[in-house]
């Protein structure tokens, strides 16, 4: 495949030569379209009511409330999608983030590539945003807990559920395209296949588009960035949930893996910094319990996750992390090569979520400015320029990762902790359950249950 120039992806160019290539995980980071005020203004209007968000029933009730499709799909080419696998797209809308509610033409591949029509109709028997166990899922099927057992352990084994062993007893939930089936789909066939297959996998098509939506407009962003380090922080301390370093502290069981976006880069032609480390990204407790299960990630050491961020800080990256008190998976990013920044610095950080990309702001002092633009190059979003008068200027873009404030011989920077920012879910499962919620609450979440098309 044909080397294509990452900076086209920027400023919401998805149609960049590949087909289908890119397409899937772009929309879904919303990289493919530009964010509209409207839908600014319905988001930031959601934000009101973000308390509700955690504790909301009423919203959790709509979200599990999924409509019944029988018809299959019929395309305006002729292509006809089986009901199951148009019920099968709904539920995964469900979780997380998503993959958008109005499919486009190629939306249902890597559903149809992953699961059998039988796959998808055990799946769609299982719980919703919740832990369950083989007997749970027997009572929910009409079948027996060893048949249960059975499919639950192949779906795991497939990378299609997530597995967590909690004393000797497995349990499994639902997981979303992104961070989930996608990551870890990519990263079995990276590890255990070719590039190629690789590239194939990343150009099957599943993602469509959200009413009100840019990708970008929920509460919190889908990875949340930290400060770099204590010393970028006014008073010099961290809170547990804002400090990698901690994080990765409370875990025993820790993995490595190739970063899924530079994976999908290299395979796709698509070039980035060569200076941006491969193996970077981190599961931590259960997630690295499960890779390692499913032979998709290499167990380290605490001091061997901490050198590998730290070594990433020194390359000028983002420390970013599951939205969650306590995330099991640390990424270490840069808008040159990282999907989830590419989408926000595509946007110029137009989103509802911009509020809370990061639980610090960045203060700049004017009056201690030196006008020497080393921050300018040091910014991983490109989120600071000089003016004609040489003092700097901030875009939205910006994650307040901390980067640009020890490069400031002048002190003129510093990051200042947000005093009412908002509880975070607190793990992967709550994670996606408050997406979902909060896209229902936003009314980015709805079925698709036409019988018909047009593509």
């Amino acid at each position: 495949m044909a080397n294509v120039s990452r900076r086209n992806f920027l400023k919401g160019v998805g149609a960049m030569g590949l087909g289908m290539g890119m397409m899937p995980i772009l929309s879904v980071l919303g990289v493919d379209a530009k964010a509209k005020a409207e839908g600014i203004e319905s988001a930031v209007e959601g934000l009101k009511h973000f308390a509700n968000i955690n504790s909301s029933d009423e919203l959790l009730e709509a979200v599990l409330a999924e409509s019944e499709v029988t018809s299959d799909l019929t395309m305006s080419d002729g292509t006809v999608i089986p009901a199951v696998y148009v019920r099968m797209r709904n539920r995964i809308n469900r979780i997380g983030k998503g993959i958008g509610s109005i499919p486009s033409a190629n939306s249902y591949e890597m559903i149809m590539e992953l699961w059998s029509e039988e796959d998808a109709e055990n799946y769609l028997k299982m719980p919703l945003h919740q832990a369950f166990t083989a007997a749970n899922y027997a009572v929910e099927a009409g079948i027996t807990e060893e048949a249960a057992s059975a499919i639950l352990e192949d779906q795991a084994h497939r990378n299609l559920i997530w597995r967590m062993v909690r004393g000797d007893q497995p349990y499994y939930a639902l997981m979303p395209y992104i961070n989930g089936f996608w990551e870890f789909g990519e990263l079995d066939r990276a590890l255990h296949g070719t590039m190629e297959d690789v590239a194939k996998f990343d150009s099957l098509g599943i993602s469509g588009t959200d009413p009100n939506s840019n990708g970008y407009d929920t509460t919190f962003p889908l990875f949340r960035s930290y400060p770099i380090s204590k010393d970028v922080v006014e008073g010099g301390e961290l809170h547990p949930y804002e400090d990698w370093r901690a994080i990765i502290k409370r875990h025993k069981t820790i993995t490595v893996s190739p970063c899924q976006c530079r994976t999908m880069w290299q395979a796709l032609g698509v070039p980035y910094p060569e200076e941006h480390p491969m193996n970077t990204c981190l599961s931590l407790g259960e997630m690295a319990e499960y890779f390692i299960e499913n032979d998709i990630g290499k167990q380290i050491t605490q001091d061997e996750a901490i050198a590998i961020v730290e070594d990433i800080i020194s390359k000028g990256m983002v420390v970013e992390a599951i939205c969650a008190k306590n995330p099991d998976i640390i990424c270490c990013c840069h808008s040159d090569s990282c999907g989830n920044l590419m989408g926000f610095r595509g946007i110029d950080g137009k989103g509802a979520c911009a509020k809370y990309y990061n639980a610090y702001t960045l203060a700049y002092d004017k009056d201690k400015c030196l006008k020497c633009g080393l921050c300018v190059d040091k910014c991983p979003m490109h989120a600071i320029s000089q003016g004609e008068d040489g003092y700097v200027v901030l875009d939205d873009a910006c994650v307040r990762c901390g980067q640009c404030v020890p490069v400031c011989p002048g002190k003129a920077r510093i990051l200042k902790a947000i005093p009412d920012y908002p509880e975070l879910p607190e793990d992967y499962i709550d994670c996606n359950r408050f997406f979902a919620k909060d896209r229902m609450q936003r009314g980015q979440l709805v079925d698709f249950t036409d019988s018909t098309l047009d593509v």
